[in-house]
Formats: structure tokens, C-alpha cells, sequence
């Protein structure tokens, strides 16, 4: 077995602004999520085979692919639409009860909120760990850590009210230019 022995200290590139769009169908009550990257959510309603999709919310977000600035790997997350950080919406919710376990231990919490074909999936670990580490990475602050969890940790994306990690230069060592 061949261990890597990059350190890897990952980089963003590749960044995109845009929108993780939510739409309903009113027939069904399916929920769906995508990506946009239009100045502006899109709000239209249509219909697509049996379905009757209506536009349900959006949030800025951003879409990035990490390299190492060491061995050059690159890895994409075609997959994630964006980080939340939990706003203690629900005192049930796994997600806010492991962010306020960790908060005591200065570790900031965030949800991969991952979808494949409008709907949710989990992010592998190997993904989230790079994601994890990366952040971790970038922290001023010396002691607080970051750790990214799936995003089925959340009760409900229904009722899930967070704050978006949207700004590119957020948990950044380097300042923006």
C-alpha cells in the first residue's frame, strides 16, 4: 500500500459565484435544489413531465474546486452547492446539537449541503476531511478549528435556517485584492 505523503495545503480555484436554488412541485411536494449561476435566482414556474415546479428560496452561495499547492492535485465538488453554519433553529437537530458540543472546544461547524440531481446526498468523508482541512487551514485564530459534517445531519432542509459561507475570502489567511 502506497501512502501519500503530501502535506497537502489546499488552494482554492476554479471559483463561481451563484445561487442554490430550491423549487416544490406543487403536485407532489417533491423538493429539488441546483446550482445557478445567474446574476439572479431564477423564479420561473414550469412543468416537466408530471411535475409542476415553483420557485421555493434561494441563497448566494459559491462553487470551488481545491488544488494542492505542493503536489498539484485537484479535487472537484461538482456535488456541493455550499456551507451553513447551523443558527440553533431547532434544539433536536444533530446539527445544532454538534455544533454546541464542539463550540466549547472552539470548533466551528459546517454543513456540506450536497446534491446530485436536485436531490440530497452525503459528501464522501474523504471529501468532507479535505474540505475540513482546507478551512482549518486558513484560520487567523490560533486553537479554533473548523470541521465539515454532511449535510443530513440537519432535521429538516425544510425548516434548516443557517448562514451560507458565501464570501470567497471568508476564513482566509490572504487578504482580497
Amino acid at each position: 500500500m502506497v501512502r501519500d505523503k503530501c502535506r497537502h495545503l489546499w488552494n482554492k480555484i476554479n471559483l463561481r459565484d451563484g445561487f442554490i436554488v430550491t423549487e416544490n412541485c406543487y403536485h407532489c411536494n417533491r423538493t429539488r435544489v441546483y446550482f445557478s449561476y445567474e446574476d439572479v435566482p431564477p423564479k420561473d414556474e414550469y412543468k416537466e413531465g408530471e411535475h409542476y415546479f415553483n420557485y421555493a428560496g434561494s441563497a448566494q452561495s459559491i462553487k470551488f474546486d481545491l488544488e494542492c499547492e505542493k503536489c498539484k492535485t485537484v479535487v472537484t465538488f461538482e456535488e456541493l452547492m455550499g456551507l451553513m453554519q447551523c443558527a440553533n433553529c431547532d434544539e433536536s437537530c444533530h446539527l445544532n446539537v454538534l455544533s454546541k458540543i464542539c463550540e466549547g472546544q472552539n470548533i466551528w461547524v459546517y454543513a456540506a449541503l450536497a446534491y446530485r440531481d436536485g436531490d440530497e446526498i452525503d459528501l464522501p468523508v474523504k471529501s468532507l476531511d479535505i474540505l475540513t482541512s482546507h478551512f482549518t487551514s486558513r484560520l487567523r485564530t490560533p486553537g479554533k478549528r473548523i470541521l465539515v459534517v454532511p449535510g443530513s445531519l440537519r432535521k429538516s432542509p425544510a425548516i434548516c435556517r443557517g448562514e451560507m459561507l458565501r464570501d470567497v475570502g471568508m476564513l482566509s489567511l490572504t487578504p482580497e485584492t
